[in-house]
């Protein structure tokens, strides 16, 4: 694969905890976020003597040339990265909230995308011939296994046998029709129950189109609940189970135009500069994903401009004026397969007829700033063990096909709670440099392969990225800081994804960041 076609898997290498610049091994701190706050401050931002120029100020080259190999740890890193810097002349310190889906933002996504259709609250019960339906499907999947020759014992029709008596169980007690709520998109207050204890109330919002089918149009949102009580804590369940409850921050927005619409594959093809400059999505060179015998074609007739556009509109018609595009890709239904697939014919099955969507990623943007994402989110510790509160990172996807608008997905809105500094002093970036060089190697030590990781960096990032508050899953700050992104290649397989960043360094204190610490 050339570094023109990207593909990224859901499988991500974890990243290192947050650690010192220069340590030969990863020390895990703790986050001391007024030690930052205070060198941030310290002389302020680098002079930037011709008006924005922070490449200047910096010592930045606009593309970073970087060829180092280390035999003991078995990693080589290479690559010409081109370095982006925001259009501004200092980049800002701020302390962020999580927020909450306004019940206007709702209203606007719920008219503007489901405007012309009847839309019902999702049901809590089916009817018998809901039900009747889904037991018919998988006696027809039984039936065809029995044909291959398995039998009932085999784990692929023994899970099937289970979930069909468990319909067969919910069918005796179903009604014979269910009475459905009409929806205008309003959001409505529900009560949560763990444990059999209260734990507190959450706004939260799901329609449909077409109940009790796998077709019309879907929506939903859900705001950060309301907790009585916000530690987390566990009990058991009528089973006799202990099961662990972690509160959990990200409030969330979604629509897909038919049920499982949203993507899930891979990205095959970087269309940013396409989306802009009205050219057509094509691949540079033939593309052929594992397991497949065919190279991959462009199967859409939309442009990916007309893409970008659609996702914009979307933007603007729900009044969201804050959130910039970074990136526009294609993506398709198909995965690798591996050689360890044991009938690869059937799992080529799974991912045919091919679809295809183009996938328009969108940041928040604060003074001309991007605040990256990270796609998971971060997990206060408890005595060492990641185990305390979650607070998802935000990530706004609009997915486009021959169709229109195919899904969009909203989850960790933020709100800027309080300017720190307007022009956080920064490390210079040799310094950068040098960190980058250092930990990167010791972060993908290959330790039990012969096999060298090869790291090839595509692009160097100065942006914004949150931090986790002292004793808060809620509260953060957005720190300025270095992503740098590229492919991590071992024995000719692609590992890491190329829109999450390999490493992100702190630009004021030059502290590697742990995005499932959150700091």
């Amino acid at each position: 694969m050339k570094k023109h076609i990207f593909v990224i898997l859901f499988t991500a290498l974890l990243l290192l905890c947050a650690c010192q610049p220069t340590p030969e091994n990863p020390i895990v701190v703790g986050k001391d976020n007024e030690a930052m706050i205070e060198k941030a401050k310290e002389t302020g931002a680098p002079d930037t003597p011709n008006g924005n120029d922070l490449y200047e100020a910096l010592g930045c080259p606009e593309v970073y040339t970087v060829s180092l190999s280390d035999e003991a740890k078995k990693v080589t890193i290479e690559g010409n990265a081109k370095v982006v810097l925001p259009d501004t002349d200092g980049l800002p310190l701020l302390y962020v909230g999580a927020d909450r889906f306004s019940q206007e933002t709702v209203y606007a996504f719920f008219n503007r995308l489901c405007g012309d259709e009847q839309m019902v609250e999702f049901p809590t019960q089916e009817p018998k011939y809901a039900i009747q339906a889904q037991m018919d499907a998988l006696i027809k999947e039984i039936d065809e296994l029995h044909g291959k020759g398995l039998t009932d014992d085999d784990i692929d029709v023994a899970w099937r046998l289970r979930d069909l008596e468990s319909l067969q169980r919910r069918f005796a007690d179903a009604p014979e029709t269910v009475e459905l709520t009409q929806s205008d998109g309003t959001l409505k207050s529900v009560e949560m129950t763990f444990g059999g204890k209260h734990r507190g109330t959450v706004e939260t919002l799901s329609v449909l189109s077409r109940p009790f089918t796998d077709e019309g149009k879907r929506f939903g949102a859900q705001n950060d609940a309301s907790y009585d009580d916000d530690g987390s804590y566990s009990y058991v369940d009528e089973n006799g189970n202990t099961q662990g409850f972690n509160p959990q921050s990200g409030s969330t927005l979604w629509y897909e135009r038919t049920f499982g619409s949203t993507p899930r594959g891979m990205a095959i093809l970087d269309v940013t500069a396409e989306s802009i400059s009205g050219g057509a999505a094509a691949f540079p060179e033939p593309v052929t994903l594992r397991g497949w015998d065919e190279p991959e074609t462009v199967l859409l007739s939309v442009s990916p401009k007309d893409a970008r556009e659609q996702a914009e509109a979307i933007m603007r018609d729900c009044g969201i004026t804050d959130m910039r595009i970074d990136s526009v890709a294609l993506w398709t239904n198909r995965r690798m397969i591996s050689e360890q697939w044991e009938d690869v014919q059937e799992a080529r099955a799974r991912c045919t007829p091919e679809r295809q969507a183009y996938i328009v990623r969108f940041l928040r943007c604060i003074d001309g700033v991007p605040v990256e994402g990270y796609f998971g989110s971060s997990q206060v510790q408890i005595d060492g063990v990641d185990e305390g509160p979650e607070w998802s990172y935000e990530t706004l996807t609009v997915a486009v096909d021959d169709g229109g608008i195919l899904s969009v997905n909203w989850t960790g809105p933020l709100k800027v709670e309080e300017t720190v500094t307007d022009r956080a002093a920064l490390l210079p970036f040799s310094e950068i440099s040098a960190i980058f060089q250092k930990m990167l190697p010791i972060k993908y030590t290959n330790i039990n392969s012969e096999v060298t990781y090869v790291i090839r960096l595509d692009r160097v990032r100065l942006c914004l990225w949150r931090i986790l508050d002292r004793d808060s899953y809620t509260r953060g700050i957005l720190a300025p800081v270095w992503c740098f992104y590229g492919w991590v290649n071992s024995d000719g397989y692609d590992l890491t994804r190329n829109d999450q960043p390999l490493l992100i360094i702190n630009a004021i204190d030059g502290s590697v960041i742990d995005p499932m610490q959150g700091y």
